[in-house]
């Protein structure tokens, strides 16, 4: 039969030696009901390691050969049969203007086609008249792969009925090249930065531990029917600029000391 001194330093003991096992088994600690912040621990025998995060940056440029031009028409009438009726008429008015360019069925492609009511209210009240108006709206996606087409067809496309231009993309058919450029760029970028910290810190840097990376292309343009005349003023002047690949990479490095 222990006495309560003896129990009570058994029970100190086994809780010292619990403590030394979470400890050696790479266990973070609680302490008053939270994790201790940043206390990561390595097996026995181990050593914790030192590290270096560093970001990296990377872009490579070329001449887009293709381009995306979102286009469509709206229409707008008390009478919904109508509505839809003369939307569908204005629509194969637009799609003959652009196959008459040669542009393959498989090139063209409807990406939004809707229906919504409006109520009218009054303005001055603002209570509803009762009145309602039906708006149709059908949008298409054109792929060129002939750029020198794009005003051209914009010019045809408004002309023949279209008055809503979403958006135009220029890209390349393949950039899987200027990604692999643009990530050796980065990756090197990521190297120097490390480099640069371990020289100030007087250390250097060691094997890659962990590597991320990120790739993003260029933002639509906007554009849009009302800006360009509504058709009929000529052909509309685009400008392709370039297509560029920017590709971020997080690297993180082993400190050798």
């Amino acid at each position: 039969m222990f006495n309560k001194k003896v129990r009570t330093g058994l029970l100190v003991l086994a809780a010292a030696g619990m403590l030394g096992l979470l400890l050696g088994c790479g266990a973070k600690v609680q302490a008053g009901g939270g994790t201790v912040s940043g206390a990561t621990y390595a097996a026995v025998g181990g050593d914790i390691p030192y590290t270096i995060n560093v970001n990296g940056s990377g872009t490579a440029s070329n001449t887009p050969d293709i381009a995306d031009i979102q286009l469509g028409v709206e229409e707008v009438n008390d009478d919904a049969a109508q509505a839809i009726s003369e939307s569908t008429s204005k629509m194969k008015a637009v799609l003959d203007a652009i196959k008459a360019l040669d542009i393959e069925d498989k090139d063209i492609q409807t990406v939004n086609y809707n229906m919504w009511v409006e109520q009218i209210y009054n303005p001055e009240t603002g209570i509803p008249t009762g009145e309602i108006r039906y708006h149709v709206t059908n949008q298409i996606n054109v792929r060129l792969d002939d750029l020198t087409l794009a005003g051209k067809l914009l010019e045809d496309a408004l002309t023949a009925g279209a008055n809503n231009v979403g958006s135009i993309t220029f890209g390349v058919s393949d950039p899987t090249e200027l990604q692999q450029q643009a990530r050796a760029t980065a990756v090197q970028n990521a190297r120097a930065k490390a480099e640069e910290l371990a020289a100030g810190l007087g250390v250097r840097v060691g094997k890659v531990r962990q590597v991320s990376e990120y790739v993003s292309g260029p933002i639509p343009m906007a554009t849009y029917a009302r800006d360009m005349g509504m058709g009929g003023g000529g052909e509309v002047p685009i400008a392709t600029g370039s297509y560029n690949v920017t590709v971020e990479v997080q690297v993180i490095f082993d400190i050798i000391q």
